[in-house]
């Protein structure tokens, strides 16, 4: 599943940055070098890249698919243990899928046929391509079945890909669609079908889940609860597909398009532009008289457990709890990058936590780190977890720290709660960044570089969403390749050691940057006297999204009175300015008592986001901010049950959730009243 950095969506936010529509701050001076506490200090110097390196070699050479890792899971905490923290298993019984048998085949109208091999080469140069127990391409909760039919090429397989299709009289019942990546989560693409009926290794196959991501989170059978054993299951109709599904590579791709140019409508007849890729090929929908694909994909379903790993650092101070996290779980042997270069980040994490420990030195608020199972079929270690403690979680969580894929390139990312914003841009100015890309001394140098200081919010596709959408402030970090890095192997056999170590990362230098990063933002947030956040920012945040929510309206040219939500923005202003005050107030002369009823009231006020109960038709997605968009499954649609009900122009809708949203902000702003 693991999260991927929507650039589309960023580089549109920048658009309308630049067209006046939201203002990222200017870039500013760092200060250099930066000046560092003792604690700092000690944090930052414990990172050692050669350490990273042996824990990035160990998760990428055996195989730790969800529910086939116990031994990793238990070595993972070994090593919490060997840095002082307290480590146990949590192990949750969650549904999964496996290939029993999968075949493709295209046969030609002259009789000739070409088999999909479903494999990727093996590269000499690339030891675990060769793994005798590699672990097959295929799509989780895919549906079952054997098809022999016609086909049709179907773009980015979005809605408005099968629409055009409709409304230019191509018939679609019937016929198995073609689709590339891109454009959304892959999960949705064949949501859509159902619902209507080269840089790259050229064998490389981006394998994932195909789960309706946008719908729910979690255990598919437990949707809304925790799963454990012997726990009552629904059915899957609502949440995975019926239709069968393969990911093939561009190898195998490009006879299937080969076959059908010529057939059917063009990309510019369908006024479909993202349709046409990087092959020598017409990209012609088809479909081709006598051109047919043979699909046989057979799946077994089952129960099956899974292990998170929890290391705990007690606080002094309180009951509030910090909660860093990264899965384990891996589409193949390798996984490097995905999500690997955030395990070994993670396992230096609390090395350097534990130099601290030595030193004698206690946190204020409790650190526990998440290593989690299974996100891959669904973020289910996570949810399950989640949904085990909620209670817990909402009376003591101060906020979710995520890191899922650390690094696939140098550029860095990091997307959502505005309250969180400014210490994690603050603390990037402290981390010195590799001077090989000439972009300036410090990491916040490269996010800048590579964002202009945009910061979206969060959608869905990793293992944040369920604290998130509990009312808990959470962030997701990570550092992405841009258009002139090497290429990222997303989901690939190639997604592997070899790869990263040679091409994404020599030296292990981004990985050791962020996780210096990550690690002073989290002994910030868990020690600090005041919990360092920045609640005018969050606001200013809120007043983003409400101005793209009202460029949707407009785009839309429809009537939606927005006064109620303007409103209630105003009044969550005006006590994000007041709480500043008294924080500044109570941090200055040292009272323990306001500083208490401060960090109350920081740690709690997000809860009222999610207080109007769940999202239309998406009964574990709460939060009104944000959420994956319906048609995305990954990027974040704001004010979502507004935005999506202009969209399908269900305005009865979208006029109830203004006012459910208003009054989800109101009751964060009355949490921060003072």
């Amino acid at each position: 599943m693991a999260c991927v950095r929507d650039w589309e969506g960023l580089n549109r936010r920048i658009e309308k940055q630049h067209a006046g529509h939201s203002h990222a701050k200017r870039q500013v001076v760092v200060e250099y070098p930066p000046i560092l506490t003792e604690n700092e200090a000690t944090l930052v110097n414990s990172f050692d890249n050669n350490s990273i390196s042996q824990w990035s070699h160990y998760y990428t050479h055996g195989d730790h698919l969800g529910g086939h890792n116990k031994s990793m899971a238990e070595w993972t905490a070994d090593r919490f243990r060997e840095s002082g923290l307290n480590a146990a298993l949590a192990e949750f019984p969650i549904y999964a899928t496996y290939p029993i048998e999968s075949r493709l085949a295209l046969i030609r109208p002259d009789g000739s046929i070409h088999n999909a091999s479903l494999v990727e080469d093996v590269l000499e140069e690339d030891d675990t391509s060769s793994y005798p127990n590699v672990i097959p391409a295929f799509h989780a909760m895919s549906g079952n079945g054997s098809v022999m039919a016609e086909y049709i090429y179907v773009g980015r397989g979005t809605q408005g890909d099968f629409a055009a299709l409709r409304e230019a009289g191509v018939e679609l019942e019937g016929k198995i669609a073609l689709s590339s990546y891109g454009a959304g989560y892959r999960g949705l693409k064949v949501k859509n079908a159902q619902a209507n009926g080269p840089a790259r290794n050229p064998s490389s196959i981006q394998r994932g889940s195909v789960r309706f991501s946008s719908l729910y989170s979690g255990d598919p059978t437990t949707v809304g609860y925790a799963s454990y054993e012997g726990a009552p299951r629904n059915g899957l109709e609502k949440y995975t597909p019926s239709i069968p599904s393969i990911p093939i590579s561009m190898r195998d791709a490009l006879p299937l398009l080969k076959a059908l140019e010529g057939h059917g409508l063009s990309a510019e007849q369908v006024n479909r532009s993202g349709w046409v890729g990087g092959f020598d090929v017409a990209y012609s929908s088809g479909p081709a008289p006598g051109a047919v694909l043979d699909l046989h994909h057979f799946m077994s379903g089952f129960i099956t457990p899974v292990w998170d790993v929890i290391g705990v650092i007690n606080g002094t101070s309180s009951d509030d709890v910090l909660i860093i996290g990264n899965h384990r779980d891996a589409w193949v042997i390798g996984g490097a990058a995905d999500p690997n270069s955030g395990t070994a980040v993670l396992v230096e994490l609390a090395r350097a936590f534990g130099k601290l420990l030595e030193k004698g030195w206690k946190p204020k608020r409790t650190i526990i780190l998440g290593s989690w199972d299974a996100e891959e079929f669904g973020l289910q270690g996570s949810t399950e977890w989640v949904e085990t403690h909620l209670p817990w979680l909402v009376s003591s969580a101060v906020a979710y720290l995520n890191l899922d894929i650390a690094v696939s390139g140098p550029r860095t990312s990091l997307a959502g709660s505005g309250e969180i914003q400014t210490i994690a841009i603050e603390t990037m100015k402290k981390v010195l960044f590799p001077d090989t890309w000439g972009v300036g001394p410090t990491l916040y140098d490269m996010w800048y570089n590579t964002t202009e200081g945009e910061i979206p919010p969060l959608g869905s596709g990793s293992d944040y969403a369920a604290f998130y959408h509990a009312g808990i402030s959470a962030i997701d970090m990570g550092s992405d390749g841009g258009r002139t890095d090497p290429i990222y192997h997303y989901h690939s056999n190639y997604d592997s050691y070899h790869w990263m170590s040679t091409y994404a990362d020599p030296g292990f230098r981004i990985h050791t940057v962020m996780g210096q990063w990550l690690t002073l933002l989290a002994y910030h947030i868990a020690d600090d006297a005041v919990i360092p956040w920045d609640l005018p920012k969050a606001a200013r945040v809120l007043r983003g999204y409400f101005s793209e929510l009202n460029d949707t309206i407009a785009d839309a040219g429809v009537q939606l009175d927005t006064t109620e939500l303007e409103e209630a923005l105003d009044e969550f202003a005006k006590q994000a300015d007041n709480i500043k005050a008294v924080a500044e107030l109570a941090e200055a002369s040292g009272d323990e008592t306001m500083v208490a009823v401060v960090n109350s009231k920081y740690k709690d006020f997000a809860r009222g986001y999610v207080s109007q109960g769940g999202l239309p038709g998406r009964p574990t997605f709460h939060n009104v901010l944000s959420a994956p968009g319906i048609d995305n499954g990954y990027s974040a649609s704001v004010f979502p049950p507004v935005t999506e009900g202009v969209g399908s122009g269900d305005l009865e809708t979208a006029a109830e959730w203004v006012s459910k949203s208003a009054k989800a902000v109101l009751r964060a702003a009355e949490v921060l009243k003072i």
